[in-house]
């Protein structure tokens, strides 16, 4: 009964957000314009995409909860924080940002929406600008699958990450990472197929790199050492 109880109460949490958000016009072109005045006055040059929990000092770090409170800028700590869309017009000013950088959230949006993160990316970043994404692998996954590899689905961090409780076989585990779920997962990226959406975009300089190589700053804050044995990192600049 108690966690009835507190589902509905997230729901209720979740619409009053949404209605008082709604209410205070978060939605619009005029907050649109006011966030990226605040934030061209806050000096950011670094936006942190899907953030989760992790927020960077210096940067500006974006979440997009459907129940939580929208476009509202608060500061936490040394970085900033919003609860924003970004599959629309970004709250920054065009050719504004050194660095846009996203740990394990390109994979919770599909094909169309990649396309369109990617597009918007490109615009908000300074010609040079860097951009870098990482997500489970999609070839690590098909060659160990493939090798029968069984010992590789079976670590305890393959099974941490995997949301269905009941998969066993190599098999269920590979196609429950790509489901999530039942959807928080939309698509699985392998290098070239990010290397295609970010070449769509205009990026150029596309390269494999580690877990702890490359330009962008705060990569062992960024990207978590117990998810590397599953993962493909990749930065690219705009011309």
């Amino acid at each position: 009964m108690g966690k009835v109880w507190a589902k509905r109460a997230y729901k209720m949490r979740g619409f009053f957000n949404y209605a008082y958000s709604l209410l205070m016009l978060r939605y619009t072109k005029a907050n649109l314009g006011r966030l990226r005045r605040q934030l061209k006055g806050c000096a950011v040059d670094r936006m942190h995409i899907g953030c989760g929990n992790v927020i960077l000092d210096g940067w500006l770090n974006v979440l997009y909860e459907r129940r939580q409170e929208y476009g509202r800028l608060e500061q936490r700590g040394k970085g900033w924080f919003l609860n924003y869309d970004l599959l629309g017009p970004w709250p920054v000013e065009d050719n504004s940002l050194s660095f846009v950088a996203g740990s394990h959230m390109i994979e919770h949006l599909d094909l169309n929406h990649g396309l369109m993160l990617t597009a918007q990316a490109y615009k908000a970043l300074k010609s040079g600008g860097t951009i870098r994404l990482s997500c489970p692998d999609l070839e690590t996954y098909a060659r160990r699958y493939v090798a029968g590899d069984k010992a590789f689905f079976d670590q305890p961090l393959i099974r941490e990450w995997c949301a269905f409780t009941n998969a066993q076989t190599p098999g269920q585990v590979f196609i429950a990472k790509a489901y999530d779920s039942g959807g928080a997962h939309k698509w699985f990226y392998d290098f070239e197929s990010l290397k295609n959406i970010l070449e769509r975009a205009g990026f150029t300089n596309i390269r494999k790199v580690g877990r702890l190589e490359g330009k962008t700053p705060d990569l062992p804050l960024l990207e978590p050492a117990q998810r590397e044995l599953e993962t493909v990192y990749v930065e690219a600049v705009k011309p």
